[in-house]
């Protein structure tokens, strides 16, 4: 026998699986994608480079060349409206292995002036080439930048216990994205675990690959599931943020909320779910038994 006490994260609502989306360089290819994700109701994330913003460009890698035109400063608002806007370096250079001035200037100024297009905060990051060293981290810090993504795939469903060195689960073209949906989409174990799908890539690949086809049939098969939640990668850092503040009591039966969020708690092997109102001490359900 065991005893397993409700002080699991859930999701909002208690739901057990989370997904998100996260995509680079703000190019203008995005205005297409956001349109399916806006058909299909889910969010996503776009990393831009304020200081590149609105500037043409080609690219010549993948199956044919694609343009790489930037999206108009001015346009930031209301092309991003619904999603999230987050950081990608003033000019998508990489900085590390330079000094701390380099760091802050690339990552503090393009963090400001997308503020000011986006109106509102933003500390989201994605690494230019996925590429960061210890200084670039603490530059991060320092810039009160809360989460930033790798490029590295997990090809799994875990919470990062760092959203500074957060790796996703996989790029939409990596082989095994069909086996990793169908693994997300079923329930099959007996105790359930909380589950976060993270897809990264670059919407102008979906001109060079001639796949937005593809890309549309999995977001069409990833909507519409009431036990997903479909948030931005900023949402999904501030929740999970938000539970790792609560405070226990020792024997595990209350738990205190001094954040401003809503948090839902349960127990493995449990069906049932708490809400942990912000602000309140709250009594807990009793212990699961296993």
């Amino acid at each position: 026998m065991s005893l397993q006490m409700h002080d699991r994260l859930l999701w909002p609502g208690g739901k057990r699986k989370a997904f998100t989306l996260s995509y680079d360089d703000g190019v203008t290819q995005d205005i297409r994608f956001i349109e399916l994700l806006n058909k299909y109701g889910i969010k996503g994330t776009f990393n831009l480079n304020s200081g590149l913003l609105g500037q043409p460009g080609m690219i010549n890698i993948g199956k044919r060349s694609a343009t790489h035109n930037k999206v108009p400063p001015k346009e930031v608002k209301s092309i991003y409206a619904g999603h999230e806007v987050a950081s990608h370096g003033l000019y998508h250079t990489t900085i590390c292995n330079t000094d701390s001035a380099r760091c802050l200037n690339e990552i503090l100024n393009c963090r400001k002036e997308l503020e000011a297009l986006a109106g509102y905060p933003t500390t989201g990051f994605a690494y230019a080439f996925g590429a960061y060293d210890n200084a670039v981290v603490n530059a991060l810090k320092s810039c009160g930048i809360t989460y930033a993504r790798t490029i590295k795939a997990t090809h799994a469903f875990d919470i990062p216990e760092d959203f500074l060195i957060w790796d996703p689960t996989c790029h939409h073209d990596d082989e095994m994205l069909p086996e990793l949906t169908e693994n997300f989409l079923k329930d099959t174990s007996l105790f359930p675990m909380l589950k976060l799908f993270y897809v990264w890539g670059h919407c102008y690949e979906f001109d060079q690959n001639d796949n937005w086809d593809y890309i549309e049939r999995f977001l069409e098969k990833m909507s519409g599931h009431e036990n997903i939640w479909y948030a931005t990668n900023g949402e999904i850092e501030s929740y999970a943020s938000a539970y790792r503040q609560l405070v226990f009591s020792v024997d595990g039966c209350l738990v205190y909320n001094p954040t401003c969020v809503s948090v839902w708690v349960g127990a493995i092997g449990s069906d049932s779910a708490a809400e942990i109102k912000p602000g309140c001490v709250t009594t807990l359900p009793e212990p699961a038994v296993l």
